[in-house]
């Protein structure tokens, strides 16, 4: 692996076991063991490994969602959506802390994210309708904008609200399940009669994940 790729994962690694606020470029030279020069000249500073940290993210979150556009069986976009969500937000943890303070601090950054986001925000909204197409969910045409941010605002904030509840929050694979449990309950008042039950059985097996995630972070 090249160096300039090692920085950036040992930056996510340390950015989401620490906090991005509490590490320093020179926390992440130590980590690799190699020079705080030799970083600099992949680098200028912190925000360039977060940009770059980003251009990882939107291209996962773009690769993924196009998934969606791929499924055959509309009720397996909600299993792929809860997938692609859960991966994501697993892997750049800190960046969903700490959105807003990181898109303040980094103009450009803020204006890549604005133009991700309006792409993913077009692809969810295409779920929706394809599911209300297959009578599974059953969404009046003014009410698809409203829905469509629930669920963004849902799985990006989840973590900063999180935060918010308690002094020392534990972000772990119980927590994030809690999360996308969350976007089961926003889409079952829609949920028509014929696609209850299989409705059903995609949040029970999220149910069991989330408990199995509970389970093992106690015995660990």
């Amino acid at each position: 692996m090249k160096t300039r790729d090692k920085i950036i994962h040992a930056s996510i690694e340390l950015f989401n076991e620490q906090g991005e606020r509490n590490i320093t470029t020179n926390h992440i030279a130590a980590h690799l063991g190699i020079s705080p020069g030799n970083l600099y000249y992949h680098f200028r500073n912190k925000e360039d490994i977060i940009s770059a940290i980003y251009a990882e993210y939107a291209d996962d979150l773009i690769s993924q969602f196009q998934r969606l556009s791929d499924t055959e069986n509309p009720l397996d976009s909600i299993l792929q959506y809860m997938d692609i969500v859960f991966q994501l937000i697993s892997k750049f943890r800190f960046f969903y802390s700490n959105l807003p303070v990181l898109l303040s601090k980094n103009p450009s950054l803020k204006k890549r994210y604005s133009e991700i986001q309006r792409e993913i925000i077009k692809k969810v909204s295409s779920m929706l309708v394809s599911l209300k197409e297959a009578e599974i969910l059953n969404i009046r045409e003014e009410e698809l904008d409203d829905l469509t941010c629930l669920l963004r605002i849902t799985t990006t904030f989840w973590l900063s609200y999180l935060q918010t509840q308690h002094d020392e929050p534990k972000i772990d694979d119980a927590a994030l399940y809690q999360g996308l449990m969350k976007i089961f309950a926003l889409l079952s008042p829609y949920v028509t009669d014929s696609a209850r039950e299989d409705f059903e059985k995609a949040r029970g097996h999220y149910r069991e994940l989330e408990q199995q995630a509970a389970e093992s972070a106690v015995t660990a």
